[in-house]
């Protein structure tokens, strides 16, 4: 049993997005932590929640016991977790480990503290948690290639789960498909009203209230101007240019991409090019299957999902990696390009990634270049905008920087920046260094005697991470090395 290329990546990305859920998590469960005793540990609780949901899905399969165990061990090893011996059969008189396979019915209990740090500091890791759990789920279901109806339904009832409210991950073709044997009959759809478009003047301003970005605000502005022109020259009669309207962004991670896709979706509808005007976003793993026959129909789902809007593919490259032919990737583009036309008056689609692997991907393909012809450079910041990007955090989140705390910030992103490459998280990383600085503030002023208003909302220059604090905390440099 080994992994595939592409399993092999979603492994690797998974095991990521786990470690980048455990700071918030910490911090969450610390603040609201009522027990006698010590709070549990974050990545405890992640690893118990994953071997939980390998057991539950592995168990599901009609092999031996033993082969269950096998596969199980395998699970852990690709994910650094600790494997029970004799894992299976599961035990059917009530246990701890029973305790926490009932917990797969109602919501990870990782998710709910999650939620609870997304309301106080405005991020969105319970959705990032979320998604990272159906995924890993869908990793132990669908490794073998096949999936039976008892596996679909156990996948479906989890997806429920995590989902009580709808919303679903894209890739959930084959699992409405499992509904479908399972229940034998399609479910009703959710009609939701759509807010109303919003003024082109308040998209504006909120665009000018970005930090930085000065280039990608003038392109924004002169293609807005253009599309109000022909729109002008349509309504006087006049034969519109033949242009696409699909675009291409580069530049660094953390520069903004999405935010400015997110801001183009609304404003495409507001000047009714767009029906809708909402963002999906998604990537090579959201497109692009392990098994034959499979790839197609993640892109119709995703398309589907976009139409009326805007698809933002991040690391569009990936779909079309050096060096590997045979690829899922190249059936991926194809099926989108013939997509894009049938759909054309009715889906945009932004690719974006780093400039020069970007550039290789358009060249790759004739069809890609023939729709993708207008750019967007995403520069890096600079320190300035990268400390006033770090305040827009705190001001979200209610909380402000002292002028010595602003100064210190001012020398650790000019430390961070000194040499960097493309791998500098540019706005992420300004987004670790706040939490990393509201868990310092918290370890700071949490002994004091009085604590009042004003020392819970200011951060102080002792407060900001050292470069010891970024290098334990996982805080990069450039290159790629912790500073």
């Amino acid at each position: 049993m080994s992994l595939t290329p592409d399993n092999t990546r979603l492994v690797a990305s998974l095991k990521k997005a786990f470690g980048d859920l455990q700071m918030p998590l910490e911090m969450s469960i610390r603040s609201v932590w009522r027990g006698a005793e010590q709070p549990p540990d974050a990545k405890m609780v992640l690893e118990n929640q994953l071997l939980a949901i390998a057991r539950r899905f592995i168990d599901v399969r009609q092999i031996s016991v033993e082969g269950k165990q096998r596969y199980f061990e395998k699970i852990c090893l690709w994910f650094d977790l600790k494997p029970l011996e004799n894992a299976f059969p599961l035990p059917a008189q009530t246990s701890f480990d029973q305790h926490i396979l009932q917990r797969l019915d109602r919501a990870p209990v990782a998710i709910s503290y999650l939620e609870e740090y997304d309301r106080r500091y405005g991020f969105n890791y319970a959705d990032r948690a979320q998604h990272a759990l159906f995924e890993f789920a869908n990793l132990v279901i669908k490794f073998d290639g096949t999936v039976t109806k008892a596996e679909a339904a156990a996948l479906l009832k989890f997806k429920q789960t995590l989902y009580p409210q709808g919303g679903a991950p894209a890739d959930a073709q084959e699992v409405k498909e499992a509904k479908d044997d399972v229940e034998k009959e399609e479910e009703e759809p959710v009609e939701v009203e759509d807010e109303p478009p919003r003024p082109l003047e308040d998209l504006m301003k909120e665009l000018d209230a970005l930090v930085g970005l000065e280039r990608v605000k003038a392109d924004v502005r002169q293609l807005i101007n253009f599309l109000k022109v022909q729109q002008m020259r349509e309504e006087k009669g006049m034969q519109p240019l033949p242009i696409s309207r699909h675009l291409v962004f580069y530049g660094n991670p953390g520069t903004g991409k999405t935010t400015i896709a997110r801001l183009l979706a609304q404003v495409y509808r507001t000047l009714k090019i767009l029906s809708r005007g909402h963002l999906v976003e998604t990537d090579r793993a959201g497109l692009v299957a392990g098994f034959v026959g499979q790839t197609a129909l993640k892109v119709k789902e995703v398309v589907g999902k976009s139409l009326g809007g805007v698809l933002f593919i991040d690391e569009a490259y990936a779909l079309n990696p050096e060096g590997r032919g045979n690829d899922f990737g190249q059936e991926a583009v194809e099926t989108l390009l013939k997509m894009m036309e049938d759909h054309r008056h009715e889906l945009i689609v932004i690719v974006a990634g780093y400039t020069e692997k970007m550039d290789e991907f358009i060249a790759s393909n004739p069809g890609l270049r023939s729709r993708f012809n207008k750019y967007l450079h995403f520069e890096d910041y600079q320190p300035e905008q990268l400390v006033e990007i770090f305040k827009g955090f705190c001001g979200k989140a209610d909380f402000k920087v002292s002028a010595d705390a602003a100064q210190k910030l001012l020398d650790i992103f000019k430390l961070l920046t000194l040499a960097r490459d493309e791998s500098f998280g540019n706005a992420r990383t300004a987004r670790n260094l706040f939490e990393l600085t509201i868990s310092k503030q918290a370890n700071r002023i949490v002994s004091l005697p009085e604590i009042n208003a004003e020392v819970l909302a200011t951060i102080e220059a002792a407060d900001v991470p050292t470069e010891e604090d970024l290098r334990t905390g996982g805080i990069h440099s450039a290159r790629n090395e912790p500073i």
